[in-house]
């Protein structure tokens, strides 16, 4: 455990010492909602920190493990580090320590914002309930993250992360619902997995229904399948570096 938070402590530092990575990273997703908010606003503003705290969450773990696994695939450090007697577990929950630190400091970016300019006031169960979602709905998400990494070169890690994450975010409705929308739009949302992970949010988040147990269903099968995407990537890394 000492030596998880050795490289949880050395990572944090890391990024910290890039504002490039950093200040984008807590800030967006709020510059996010102060641009578009008010022209969601018709809907219940404790939906709009839902969405918007989901989109801080799927910011960290796209550029945090997809760009920044494939960036570090490419150094010598990462080369050495491999051949040292800490297995690939402990550096992994290294990284998703440090991932949780800059995920709490972008979602309550987030949540000041939506209480202080959208007048949200969860409750202290509502916002609980929805911290529980955030992280245990972001897990698909980082297996997809670190699926990326592993499977992409460092110079396109960056914009195919781009590329990802504003379908996902906007596709899946974690910035506006769909109620409105042609049948076939709300069709094809329904196909990605950021949908099922804010139809799970917005009930957590406002209490308003019950928690659609489908799309808990859904979200795990996008884990499993993502999880797989990444094991496989990791050994066809390790397969091309050591073998």
């Amino acid at each position: 455990m000492t030596l998880v938070w050795a490289h949880a402590r050395a990572e944090t530092l890391q990024l910290l010492r890039y504002p490039s990575y950093s200040v984008p990273t807590v800030a967006l997703p709020a510059v996010f909602l102060l641009v578009f908010g008010h022209g969601l606003a018709t809907q219940a503003p404790e939906r709009l920190l839902a969405g918007f705290a989901a989109t801080a969450v799927l910011m960290v773990t796209f550029f945090q493990f997809g760009v920044g696994i494939a960036v570090t695939r490419a150094t010598s450090w990462e080369t050495f580090a491999r051949t040292l007697p800490v297995g690939p577990g402990t550096r992994l929950a290294a990284r998703v320590l440090s991932a949780l630190g800059f995920a709490a400091a972008t979602v309550t970016v987030v949540t000041i914002v939506t209480i202080a300019v959208f007048d949200a006031r969860p409750t202290p169960l509502q916002a609980a309930a929805l911290a529980s979602g955030l992280l245990l709905g972001g897990v698909p998400f980082a297996l997809l993250g670190i699926a990326l990494g592993y499977w992409l070169p460092p110079r396109a890690a960056f914009p195919a992360a781009n590329l990802v994450y504003f379908p996902l975010a906007i596709g899946g409705a974690l910035w506006h619902r769909l109620e409105d929308a042609p049948r076939s739009v709300d069709v094809a949302s329904q196909l990605l997995p950021t949908r099922s992970w804010i139809e799970i949010l917005d009930p957590l988040a406002t209490g308003g229904r019950p928690v659609p147990l489908h799309h808990v269903g859904a979200l795990a099968g996008w884990a499993l399948a993502f999880g797989a995407l990444a094991w496989f990537g990791y050994r066809r890394d390790e397969g091309e570096r050591f073998s």
